[in-house]
C-alpha cells in the first residue's frame, strides 16, 4: 500500500466515520425528538436540493477530469459490461442519495446529540395527545408510538416513548405537557406531564 493510497483511505474513513457514528448513536438511544419547521426545511427541501447539485457538480468534475484518461473510461467500460448497464449507472445515480444521507446524519443528528447531552435551555408546552400505537416489532415492549397535535400551530408530530404506556392509553385525546429541552431543529421530550 502506497502512502497515496492509505491517504485517501484516511480521508474517506474520517468523513465517513462521524456520520455512521451518529446514525447509530441516534438508533440506540432514540432521543423522542419533536422536529420545528427549520429541521423540516433543511430535511425536505435543502438538503434534497444540495444532495443533487452537489453530486451533479462531482459528476462534471469527474467528467472533465477523467474524460480524456482513457485507462479510467475502459476500466469503467469493463465495470459496466460486467455488472451490467442497470447497475453500473444506478450505482451513479444512488450517489445524491448517499450524500443527502450524509448531510442528514452530520448536521440534524449532531444537533439533536448536541442538545441531548449539553443544552440547558429548558422548554415547555401543551399538547392533545392524539394516538397511542404500538412500536413495530425490532423495538422495546414497552415502546409506543405517540402522535401529538401542536394547540398552537395545529401540526401533528410523532414520537416513540418508552414509560409509562398503560397510562398514556388513558390518556388518548387529552392534553398533555411535554417538558423537555429546546434546540435549534426542534425539541427534545424528556417527561410527559398530565
Amino acid at each position: 500500500m502506497t502512502a497515496k493510497q492509505l491517504f485517501r483511505i484516511i480521508i474517506t474513513s474520517s468523513l465517513l466515520f462521524p456520520p455512521i457514528l451518529f446514525i447509530a448513536w441516534d438508533e440506540n438511544l432514540d432521543p423522542p425528538f419533536i422536529a420545528n419547521t427549520a429541521y423540516d426545511f433543511l430535511t425536505h427541501k435543502l438538503f434534497p436540493a444540495l444532495s443533487v447539485v452537489l453530486s451533479i457538480a462531482a459528476g462534471m468534475y469527474g467528467y472533465k477530469k477523467y474524460n480524456a484518461c482513457m485507462t479510467f473510461k475502459s476500466n469503467f467500460n469493463d465495470y459496466v459490461e460486467r455488472y451490467g448497464k442497470l447497475r453500473g449507472w444506478l450505482g451513479i445515480l444512488f450517489i445524491p442519495v448517499l450524500v443527502h444521507l450524509w448531510l442528514w446524519a452530520a448536521f440534524c443528528i449532531s444537533i439533536k446529540l448536541w442538545a441531548y447531552y449539553y443544552s440547558d435551555n429548558s422548554w415547555q408546552q401543551e399538547y392533545q395527545l392524539l394516538a397511542v400505537e404500538a412500536c413495530p416489532t425490532d423495538y422495546e415492549y414497552s415502546c409506543s408510538k405517540l402522535t401529538v397535535l401542536d394547540l398552537k400551530s395545529y401540526r401533528k408530530h410523532s414520537f416513540r416513548w418508552y414509560l409509562d404506556k398503560s397510562k398514556l392509553v388513558s390518556l388518548q385525546n387529552n392534553n398533555v405537557n411535554l417538558v423537555g429541552v429546546k434546540s435549534p431543529l426542534g425539541n427534545i421530550v424528556q417527561e410527559i406531564q398530565w
